[in-house]
């Protein structure tokens, strides 16, 4: 496969969708007229189209040239690659309910049911599509530990109970964050998640950020990440680039470094039982403390901290 047509889709792509959103941005508020304004719509939509068809193409080409190598090595498209490709997938799936998002994250408008699960799932939908479609479909990591190993209920045990662990670490973390943060006046803004478990159902929180997250994220960062870049860069590039980018995508300042630190221990726990299991129980209690509690205050059941 040529190389130039997946370069010259993203960039030229993403440059076309930015040029007609500004543009609708400056009709909108009044500064520009256009005779038609449905024409940058088309615009963008092309633009949008043509830079997933260019990530997609370097992803498959990446595939393609990478198959030969032998099985020790990691055969799939680059880590950031699919990270991006995640992030894509993701604003696709919730771009039609931008309405919902307004009621989730600001608190205007009515937010949906069909919104909500949309909107807590997208992420972690995206993670597993593009994890099954480019690397474990093309067995870009052949004989990688398996889901549960040989002892799935020793595996459990272990994440239970570093996940407790685990979550008193990343709540004093948190609490050290928050501090520094006040100290140097800047604005704490609150996590989606954290705005989702005021006002979606309950059920929902526990199944997308429970039942869900756990097992997406614990496939993509640890499973993915974890072992593409053990087997390309050793040990250190796989902790560290692993935790930071599992860090990045929850897009949080007070969250960053307990979640850089939480992806440090989850992978620990990885390598050290070789499944995947433990660090998804141990990604699902710290998450799952972590609802309860936020139920619990919401609900009153426990006092709002002062």
């Amino acid at each position: 496969m040529p190389r130039w047509p997946g370069p010259l889709l993203v960039i030229g792509g993403g440059l076309l969708a930015l040029g007609a959103l500004t543009a609708a941005t400056l009709v909108t508020s009044g500064e520009l007229a256009v005779e038609d304004p449905r024409t940058l719509v088309w615009l963008a939509l092309a633009g949008a189209v043509a830079f997933v068809a260019g990530l997609v193409y370097g992803a498959v080409r990446q595939v393609r040239l990478r198959r030969h190598l032998p099985p020790e090595r990691y055969r799939g498209p680059s880590v950031l690659l699919l990270l991006v490709l995640v992030l894509v997938v993701a604003s696709v799936l919730t771009a039609p309910f931008g309405s919902d998002a307004t009621a989730l994250l600001l608190g205007e408008g009515e937010l949906t049911l069909g919104g909500a699960i949309v909107l807590l799932a997208a992420t972690q939908v995206a993670l597993l599509l593009v994890s099954w479609l480019f690397v474990l479909r093309p067995g870009a990591l052949i004989g990688w530990p398996s889901w549960a190993g040989p002892d799935p209920g020793g595996a459990l045990r272990a994440g239970l109970g570093w996940g407790l662990a685990a979550w008193l670490g990343a709540t004093v973390a948190s609490a050290g964050v928050v501090v520094i943060l006040e100290e140097l006046g800047l604005a704490i803004e609150p996590q989606a998640a954290e705005q989702a478990l005021e006002v979606v159902d309950p059920w929902l929180a526990v199944l997308t950020i429970v039942i869900l997250a756990p097992i997406a994220e614990e496939l993509f960062f640890r499973g993915v990440v974890f072992n593409a870049w053990l087997r390309e860069g050793g040990p250190k590039l796989a902790y560290l680039g692993s935790a930071a980018l599992f860090a990045v995508i929850h897009v949080s300042l007070v969250a960053v470094v307990p979640i850089f630190l939480l992806g440090l221990a989850l992978a620990w726990v990885y390598r050290r039982t070789g499944n995947l299991l433990a660090p998804i129980a141990m990604h699902a209690v710290v998450n799952g403390i972590s609802v309860a509690v936020a139920l619990l205050v919401r609900f009153e059941v426990i006092p709002l901290p002062v």
